[in-house]
């Protein structure tokens, strides 16, 4: 199922499908690694923001505010 990043659950893992921002949002996420096909686990979605850990690589933290998470479409 496909969805916003800002409604996957907690302690999920999700491939990012699409980065739908302007271009200037859209290079700094795809410079965090939020890249097509790209793998993340949500570690907390508590209404306000949303922190994930991408994989491949870096495993970095990510803390994503509610509106840019809406814009990264993710299959849970």
């Amino acid at each position: 199922m496909i969805i916003p990043l800002s409604k996957a659950p907690t302690n999920k893992i999700a491939t990012i499908i699409q980065v739908n921002t302007g271009p200037g949002l859209k290079t700094r996420l795809l410079n965090m690694g939020f890249v097509n096909g790209a793998k993340l686990k949500v570690l907390e979605n508590n209404g306000h923001h949303i922190v994930v850990a991408l994989e491949g690589g870096s495993g970095r933290v990510v803390a994503l505010s509610r509106g840019i998470a809406m814009k990264i479409l993710v299959e849970v």
